[in-house]
């Protein structure tokens, strides 16, 4: 049996104390864990509208870089404007501040952001984006706010330095490193001399390199004519044959890019002394001159010719010519006086009209033909050279009249008297400009044969490929395939076919390289460790190649039928972000395509450039927007893209920024690429 104590006391009373002494604390900490959660929340949201601010910024950097675009879309992502994006939570927009390019918060003395660059997002290269929520109220009130609530991010433009995805093609660099220019005897081609060329300044967009520290002292100028040329390398070596050095121009292996006639006195009239060319109308692009010029063109000529005696200029024709072929297209030469100096028996002529060079093929020589009637009367059909010259007397030989045409000499003296140089990529490379100067005189082309003279040689080299800066700029061509010095990359060890590698991009992963030497053999670069510095270069070329990798890389099939992807070019420089004509490509040194293949280059930088056009050549892989907005290739050739050079600043850190910041100028192709990068 159990018994109960009546003096126990009930725990009810004590339950009910412990409640009252604990609920306050209960809802005081309830209370501060919803604020701290409330503070979290609106911290966090703050932190993704920073994040997101930066971000959706950096995508608006476009060369040339204006800061309007690239606020506003910080603005309009942090809730501020426009369509306003992820407005801060719980109505809090109107209490939120932003900050660009600031060292310090919204009214805050404190912290001091000393890693920022003030100014425009252009000139900093970097967006950087603090935004400040002020006075948020504790959420049960109390009359207290937290006064500041602070979030911070940042997208740097770094210099790209490691790249995926490029197509594979390279760009050389158009600056040589160094250079050498040689003076050979045109009769055998053996070197008379040589001597180092130095960069010495720039002029109408050339580069200009010459050997006046070094000239060429007190050289005899041989019985045959000299011939120039000219050694340009991307390394320190100058012999023709290394890698990286380009010699110009060796299609003859007795003539250069520029000739200096040689003349001496003869007892067989006529003959030709001094002769040397005008400009005519191939002056005004660089500096182009009778001598060196683009072509298309007409020079003029001015020769001394000896006839015997004055009296031999009477029904005398003197004619030059492109041709020792009679039927040639003859240009005639008029009297002018005397020579200089006046010589018995010498007589000065002039081309009455411009001589017609044709399309820029390398040398052009020029030829002067004679014919001569006597007393009204044709002289022997015989065509024998000098036939109606007596040597001896410096007379004329007694001519009978028979047949249809005077007595003729061709070509006067048997060979060309001057010759001219059209410059073409395939011949001359990057020479725009070559000139033979003495004492400072360009044109110094003619020597009498046994005379001394020091020589200068002035070479005006096109000066870095630019990025461009207006949507009228120029289009550039990039020889995939095809002719000589082609600019195909071998990139992907895995992917046989150029169609692919277009079309897929290089897989492996290349940096830029700082110095590093390049690998002997393509199989050894392969086999090295990834990023690779150096690339190979591609040997050999298959029809339909480019066609079929731009069409599947650009429009999504090797035989497209429509047109996906539009020619975007008159946007720029607001392109479309994504637009699949923006690919990247590599540079690489002077010379890089001037050997056999089968060999390896470095990467010096990267590039983006924007495809306007391709073509094809017949069995289904036309590219249908030819003719629909996009750019005539060079002679409908398929070997070519065309397109231009643009400064981009890619994807957020779609491949590896480099230390320091981006040029964002709209200059040199040498600067690079661009990357934006979060680092805060």
């Amino acid at each position: 049996m159990f018994v109960t104590d009546s003096r126990r006391t009930g725990e009810e009373g004590g339950v009910l104390l412990m409640v009252a002494l604990w609920l306050p604390v209960l809802v005081l900490f309830l209370a501060f864990v919803i604020d701290v959660g409330n503070w979290f929340e609106h911290k966090r949201h703050l932190q993704t509208q920073a994040d997101a601010a930066a971000l959706a910024a950096a995508g608006d950097f476009r060369i040339p870089c204006t800061d309007t675009p690239i606020v506003t879309q910080a603005m309009q992502y942090s809730g501020f404007s426009g369509q306003a994006f992820n407005q801060q939570v719980g109505g809090a927009q109107p209490r939120t501040h932003i900050m660009i390019n600031s060292p310090t918060y919204y009214n805050q003395g404190s912290p001091v952001d000393g890693t920022v660059r003030t100014g425009g997002p252009c000139t900093a290269g970097m967006v950087d984006v603090k935004l400040t929520e002020t006075d948020l109220p504790w959420y049960f009130g109390f009359g207290k706010v937290v006064k500041f609530i602070n979030a911070h991010a940042r997208v740097e433009i770094k210099p790209l330095l490691t790249e995926k995805g490029a197509l594979p093609v390279g760009v050389p660099d158009v600056n040589p490193t160094s250079g050498r220019v040689i003076l050979i005897n045109e009769s055998n081609g053996a070197v008379i001399s040589s001597q180092p060329l130095v960069q010495n300044g720039s002029a109408n967009g050339l580069v200009y390199w010459d050997n006046s520290s070094s000239p060429f002292s007190n050289i005899t100028i041989p019985s045959a004519s000299i011939g120039v040329r000219v050694v340009l390398s991307g390394s320190s070596s100058t012999t023709c044959g290394d890698p990286l050095v380009s010699c110009y121009d060796l299609t003859d292996a007795t003539h250069g890019m520029s000739h200096i006639r040689s003349w001496s006195t003869s007892t067989v009239f006529p003959y030709v002394q001094d002769a040397y060319l005008a400009p005519g109308t191939c002056g005004g692009t660089y500096n182009d001159s009778g001598y060196f010029n683009g072509g298309s063109c007409g020079v003029g000529l001015s020769a001394d010719i000896f006839l015997g005696t004055a009296n031999n200029t009477t029904n005398l024709t003197i004619a030059a010519s492109l041709s020792t072929a009679n039927n040639a297209t003859t240009y005639t030469m008029t009297a002018s006086g005397a020579c200089t100096p006046a010589v018995a028996g010498c007589t000065h002529f002039v081309s009455s009209t411009n001589i017609a060079l044709g399309a820029p093929n390398g040398p052009v020589p020029i030829y002067l033909r004679w014919s001569k009637r006597v007393n009204g009367n044709n002289c022997s059909t015989t065509f024998v050279a000098n036939s109606c010259w007596n040597a001896g007397s410096g007379g004329i030989l007694t001519c009978s009249n028979g047949g249809n045409n005077p007595c003729a000499g061709n070509p006067i003296g048997g060979s060309f008297v001057q010759r001219a140089y059209g410059y073409t990529d395939a011949r001359s490379g990057p020479i725009k400009d070559l000139q033979v100067l003495e004492g400072n005189v360009a044109g110094s082309n003619s020597f009498r044969t046994g005379t001394t003279h020091t020589l200068v040689v002035k070479v005006g080299v096109q000066g870095s490929l630019s990025y461009a800066s207006s949507v009228n700029d120029p289009i550039v061509s990039l020889r995939v395939v095809g002719g000589s010095q082609n600019q195909s990359l071998d990139c992907d060890p895995a992917v046989p076919k150029l169609k692919d590698e277009l079309a897929q991009g290089c897989a492996p992963q290349y940096t830029k390289n700082t110095g590093t030497a390049c690998p002997s053999s393509i199989s050894a670069l392969w086999g090295s460790p990834q990023p690779w510095a150096c690339v190979a270069v591609q040997t050999g070329s298959a029809t339909n190649q480019v066609p079929a990798g731009m069409n599947h890389r650009i429009l999504g099939s090797e035989k497209p039928s429509i047109c996906t992807a539009p020619n975007h070019w008159s946007m720029f420089p607001n392109l479309p972000v994504g637009d699949p004509r923006i690919v990247p490509v590599f540079l690489t040194p002077f010379g890089s395509f001037d050997g056999s293949g089968n060999t390896t280059v470095p990467v010096t930088n990267f590039a983006f450039f924007y495809v306007t056009g391709w073509t094809g050549q017949g069995q289904g892989f036309a590219n249908p927007c030819q003719g629909n907005g996009d750019d005539p290739v060079p002679n409908n050739d398929p070997g070519y893209i065309v397109g231009h050079f643009i400064k981009y600043v890619q994807t957020i850190n779609t491949n590896g920024g480099g230390p320091g910041f981006c040029d964002l100028s709209s200059g040199s192709l040498n600067t690079g690429a661009c990357v934006a990068v979060l680092t805060q």
